[in-house]
């Protein structure tokens, strides 16, 4: 059966060129990527290109992506959305897909056989019981990029291999939360989800150059992406500090490992900022501008001078300048000294900056499930191009695009869509 299936598959013409998403826009046009991931990580992975230009269609399970049904929700005239599926799903496609089901498979496998990227998060092992191989979809479309995402990878020491895992599982397994906090309190867990962020760019930069590769070779590529991986390799020095040197890093608060100033302070109004000086010149700069002496204070810069009694005495002057003097009077004296100083500002002081408004950092648009305009953030990076990156639709309803992507992609006629959704195989909407 399964055969007959790849041969009937493999006989169908690729087809290259986006054919769903009118006038795409962006680096990513023309590129074709299945996503079938929850959540986060990988759904972010390839958010980010549909953002950037890429045809992406999200297949959903039956019941649709866990985010769907998770507060906070914005509701409105009866409908809802949640804020972060608002966020992190625009430019998406939707068609919910049931691959229990052996036409569900079929499905799907079509779907994999005019893509370019796949991208997915489950358990490892949980397409394999499906009969959905990597070797099968290789099968069916030899120059497919895959990309797994999981928290612990798919080989390893097979202990692991299956764990359930969140975003903060892997920032614990890492060592990540082991170097974040203050020396008295709990390890702290990173927000907002961090990890997933960070696992995102990993899976999406890999899979780009999986692109690339089977662009230039026409063989695809398989990329296992971990998560704890991905977090643990952000820590740059860190590792050759506790492998070679034996000086494995604890948790110091605000305060940098190697050098002060490189911390938060308060202010005398109550707001905190931040003030860093890396480098004899800037930590000159910094000590004029609070009327000390460089020559006399300048082997407090780096460790381990900064971990001596003089060293603290400097951080307790820093404090108690910063603790005279409103917030305001800071970051005009520092910016006068060319200090790098800037106030902590919450989510609410960046809606109303005048930087952030001049980037075009907060858009509108239309929200395809509350059926509404929401107002959130916009494109990231700016790409300065003709034709670049745009929000063309908000997200998507459970199964909004499964008649489009059916009858246009895959040539199924409209009464076999209708049979399909009668039975429970995809779903049209909610």
């Amino acid at each position: 059966m399964v055969e007959d299936l790849v041969s009937k598959i493999r006989s169908e013409p690729r087809k290259g060129a986006p054919l769903l998403v009118s006038n795409p826009s962006g680096p990513l046009s023309g590129v074709r990527i299945v996503s079938s991931g929850i959540l986060i990580a990988q759904p972010f992975a390839a958010y980010m290109a549909a953002l950037w230009g890429a045809e992406v269609i999200h297949v959903e399970r039956p019941g649709g992506d866990t985010y769907r049904y998770s507060p906070p929700f914005i509701e409105r005239s009866g409908r809802r959305v949640n804020t972060w599926w608002a966020q992190d799903r625009r430019n998406m496609l939707s068609i919910v897909v049931d691959l229990k089901k052996e036409e569900g498979r079929e499905i799907f496998l079509r779907l994999l056989r005019h893509a370019d990227i796949w991208m997915e998060s489950s358990m490892p092992g949980t397409y394999e019981k499906l009969g959905i191989t990597d070797e099968l979809v290789r099968r069916v479309n030899p120059s497919i990029v895959i990309v797994h995402v999981s928290g612990f990878g798919r080989f390893g020491d097979p202990s692991y291999l299956g764990l359930p895992a969140y975003d903060a599982i892997a920032a614990a397994y890492s060592g990540w939360m082991s170097i974040n906090g203050f020396p008295d309190s709990p390890p702290y867990k990173p927000y907002p989800y961090t990890g997933d962020y960070l696992t995102a760019l990993h899976a999406l930069a890999a899979a780009l150059a999986g692109y690339i590769h089977a662009r230039k070779t026409g063989e695809g590529v398989t990329v296992d992406v971990a998560q704890f991986e991905c977090i643990a390799n952000v820590f740059g020095g860190l590792w050759i500090q506790a492998a070679e040197l034996g000086d494995v890093p604890t948790r110091r608060g605000n305060r940098d490992i190697y050098f002060q100033p490189y911390d938060i302070f308060e202010t005398r109004d109550g707001q905190y900022v931040f003030v860093g000086a890396l480098g004899y010149a800037v930590f000159k700069r910094l000590c004029d501008a609070i009327g000390l002496d460089f020559e006399e204070w300048k082997d407090v810069h780096y460790a381990p001078g900064m971990h001596t009694d003089k060293g603290r005495r400097f951080d307790a002057i820093l404090r108690s300048w910063v603790k005279q003097r409103t917030a305001e009077d800071v970051l005009e004296h520092m910016k006068r000294y060319d200090v790098p100083c800037f106030r902590v500002y919450s989510l609410g002081d960046a809606l109303e900056d005048s930087h952030y408004r001049a980037r075009s950092d907060f858009i509108e648009w239309v929200d395809e499930s509350l059926g509404d305009k929401i107002r959130g953030w916009g494109i990231t990076p700016k790409f300065l191009m003709e034709n670049g990156p745009r929000v063309w639709r908000g997200s998507p309803r459970l199964g909004q695009d499964a008649a489009l992507v059916l009858s246009r992609l895959l040539d199924y006629p409209e009464e076999g869509i209708r049979r399909l959704v009668a039975e429970g195989v995809v779903c049209c909407g909610e």
